[in-house]
Parts: C-alpha cells; sequence; structure tokens
C-alpha cells in the first residue's frame, strides 16, 4: 500500500467529521459569492401579468470578516526579543510577505472557523503557503494525534484527481493515483489553526458565519417582502368599481384619466395599510441582533451616529470586539509559535543558528486596529517611563507607530553613538 492509501484510509476515522466541515465550507463559499436563500423566491401572478418578486441580497458578512480581519491583524504583529534574532525573523517575515500570510490565515479563520498553513524553502528564501479549506484534510490516528495531511482537489478543465500528501518526513504530490513527484520534508506538518469556538468534533473551530447567515436571510426575506409589497399594493393599487359594469381597458401608465359612471356608480383605489411599526420593529430586532452577535458595533458599518466620543466610549463601544479579538489572538499566537520552531528549522539547514535563550526570547506583540487617543496612549507610555516602571524596549513594543523592535532600537543606539562621537574642529584663519 503507497502512503497516499495508507493515509487515506487511516482518514476514514475523520470521514464523517471532513464531510461535514466541507460541505459547510462550500455552504459559505456560494453565500459570500451572493448565492443567498432568498434568491429562491418564486415569482406569480399579478394583474395579468407575471411579477418578478424582489430578490435583495446583503453582502454585509464580508463588511464584518474585513472589519475583524483588519481589525487583529490590519497593523502588522511585532517580533519581540533578543535583538539579534528578532532582526532575523524580521528579515524573514519581509522576505516571506508574511504580513499577507497572517490577513489571509485571520480571513480564513474568520470565514471558516479554521485555517491551514504550510511553512516551507523556496531557493533559500521562508515563505508560507495557506492551503484552501475545501482542499484541506489533516489526518488524526485513533488515539487522536496529528499524524499526517493530505490536500486534495479536482482540476475542473480535465478532471484530474490531486493529491499532496504530507508527512512528517516527505511530500508526495500524486495525480489520478500515480506518484509524480515527491521532496523531503523539511519543515513539518502544515499548521492547523482552529477557532475557540469548537465545532461538534473538538478537531476543527465552527465558523462565526453560521450563526450570522441564518439572521440575514432573514432580514433579506423582509426587505425583499416589503419592496413587493410596496410595489403591488401602495404604488400600483387596485382599481375597484361598483354599479355599472367598466368594459373598456386604462392604459396602465396614464395619469389624470376621467371615468364616466352611471349615477350611484363608485370607482376608488384600494391600498394596503401596511403595519409600518410593527415591521420597524421587527427589521430593527433582527439589525441588533445580527451586530451582537457579530460583535461588531454598528456605527461602523454605518448604522449609527457617533459623535465627540470619549476614550473610555470607545473602549466600551469595541468591548465586545476586543474580547472576540482577544479569541483570535490567542489561536494564532499558538500557529505562530509552531511557524517559528519551522522556520527554526529550515534556518539550521541554511547553517543560521542562535542559542535557545535567544530562541526562548522571542514573541509576539498584536496592535489592534481600534481607533484610540494617540496621544493619551503615549502621554501614559511616557509616564511609566520616567517613572521607571517600563524600559525604552517596552515603549517601542507598545507604541503605535513602530512594528519593528529591533530596528528602532538600533537606530536609537546608531543616534547616540554619533552624539557621543567628538567632531574635530579647526580655527578660523
Amino acid at each position: 500500500m503507497d502512503t497516499k492509501s495508507e493515509f487515506w484510509f487511516q482518514d476514514e476515522i475523520n470521514k464523517t467529521e471532513h464531510m461535514k466541515r466541507i460541505s459547510n465550507v462550500v455552504d459559505i463559499k456560494q453565500y459570500l459569492l451572493r448565492l443567498h436563500k432568498v434568491l429562491q423566491r418564486k415569482d406569480f401572478k399579478f394583474k395579468e401579468e407575471t411579477y418578478t418578486t424582489a430578490k435583495i441580497v446583503l453582502n454585509t458578512l464580508k463588511s464584518i470578516i474585513n472589519f475583524h480581519t483588519s481589525y487583529v491583524v490590519g497593523n502588522p504583529i511585532s517580533i519581540t526579543g533578543e535583538q539579534e534574532i528578532v532582526k532575523k525573523y524580521n528579515s524573514i517575515y519581509k522576505k516571506g510577505m508574511y504580513t499577507k500570510t497572517d490577513y489571509e490565515i485571520a480571513e480564513d479563520l474568520y470565514t471558516y472557523g479554521n485555517a491551514f498553513e504550510y511553512v516551507y524553502s523556496d531557493n533559500g528564501v521562508i515563505k508560507s503557503k495557506v492551503i484552501a479549506n475545501e482542499d484541506s484534510y489533516p489526518v488524526y490516528d485513533e488515539h487522536e494525534n496529528y499524524v499526517a495531511f493530505i490536500e486534495h482537489w479536482e482540476d475542473m478543465e480535465n478532471g484530474h484527481k490531486n493529491y499532496v500528501v504530507y508527512t512528517p518526513a516527505m511530500v508526495q504530490v500524486y495525480q489520478d493515483n500515480t506518484l509524480v513527484d515527491e521532496y523531503a520534508n523539511l519543515s513539518g506538518l502544515p499548521i492547523c489553526y482552529a477557532s475557540l469556538d469548537k465545532s461538534e468534533y473538538n478537531f476543527f473551530g465552527d465558523s462565526p458565519l453560521n450563526d450570522l447567515m441564518p439572521i440575514m436571510n432573514q432580514i433579506e426575506t423582509l426587505l425583499s417582502k416589503l419592496d413587493d409589497a410596496i410595489n403591488t399594493l401602495s404604488m400600483n393599487p387596485l382599481g375597484v368599481s361598483m354599479g355599472q359594469r367598466i368594459t373598456d381597458s386604462i392604459p396602465k401608465d396614464i395619469c389624470g384619466a376621467t371615468l364616466n359612471l352611471e349615477d350611484g356608480g363608485d370607482f376608488k383605489y384600494v391600498t394596503a395599510q401596511m403595519d409600518y411599526q410593527n415591521i420597524k420593529l421587527l427589521l430593527d430586532s433582527l439589525t441588533q441582533q445580527l451586530y451582537a452577535v457579530a460583535s461588531v458595533p454598528a456605527s461602523v458599518i454605518g448604522q449609527g451616529n457617533i459623535a465627540n466620543v470619549s476614550e473610555i466610549s470607545l473602549k466600551l463601544l469595541f468591548s465586545q470586539t476586543d474580547n472576540k479579538a482577544k479569541q483570535m489572538i490567542q489561536v494564532l499566537k499558538e500557529g505562530m509559535y509552531k511557524r517559528f520552531e519551522y522556520i527554526r528549522k529550515l534556518l539550521k539547514i541554511q547553517g543560521v543558528t542562535f542559542s535557545d535563550d535567544m530562541y526562548d526570547s522571542l514573541d509576539i506583540t498584536f496592535s489592534v486596529n481600534r481607533p484610540v487617543d494617540t496621544q493619551s496612549m503615549m502621554n501614559e507610555l511616557k509616564t511609566q517611563y520616567d517613572m521607571g516602571a517600563i524600559s525604552k524596549q517596552t515603549v517601542i513594543d507598545k507604541s503605535p507607530y513602530t512594528t519593528d523592535t529591533a530596528l528602532e532600537l538600533q537606530r536609537i543606539a546608531d543616534e547616540q553613538g554619533e552624539r557621543n562621537t567628538v567632531q574635530p574642529t579647526t580655527d578660523a584663519e
């Protein structure tokens, strides 16, 4: 039995959860491609003509995903630790475009609840590949140990089935059950990120969109029905005549037409009286629940007014968002620490080594993209520094204006050295 067959057989243990997870991923992808439930509304006959019902599709969930993703990783992370190793890791992050990688991982976590990253070396440049959720199949043995990873997709043009099997030692590429390439796995198995909100299976996280899509479906249905009611029953009322039967038709687009009726006859338009307050109450309640579940301040995407807000009010306004961001940061840190280990392996192959103490000093600082009173924040940092309560390095770490602590410390040292250098002077003739 070849490696692919062996691990695909082991993956039968996880078959049920994989099928449910992939099905959920496909549903979410279709939803984000504007294939919403409201599009299934059927047309009907109105005034002897086919009336096309309103099908209002809202992309609010895309905005919510973008908001949360940018909130956590919109500002690049800061790597902290010993200056020498931080300088090296910052260089790797810059060359490997890890700012974009972090954004893609956070976006996948907020969208699907899971993300998958493979760290590799490309001609000496350390990079990461974010594997698509619908193509990802981590394999666990009967003891729930993570033993392999299968990346599988089918080519829609020629129908070829492609497999990439990752094991701790090798990476093998198959096409239609034929081994076409293999190479040594120098880093390790792909990193699995899973949100803290777990699905029914502990291996995987649950997508927050599963809570939001039913609310959005109800809002879209309500707005679509309201649009139909306004167009058919208010803007196009039914004409009702009493007395003599009117046999001639009146052009529907004419304005100001006059009808001559027999004595005692009557003609009037019948319109529907909609209960505006009840409709507004239902719509407002659904919208409020949407933003509450999404942990997004309504004012951020134009659903409320905000002016003259103090720093304390901002913290209260973003408290739910901050709580959600803290959960995401824990998940991202766990995966990024694993990334640091893989980068260490690849650096060792390249002949670059650091002491264990230097590796232990590495840490990650996130700067959330929340509106803050920067002046107040800097004054607080200055006060603590003047008191001797924090170091200059901590001030640089916490400052919203810097992301590369090691570089800033080096620049400060260089400037200090220039000031301490005594420049020779000559007497004027």
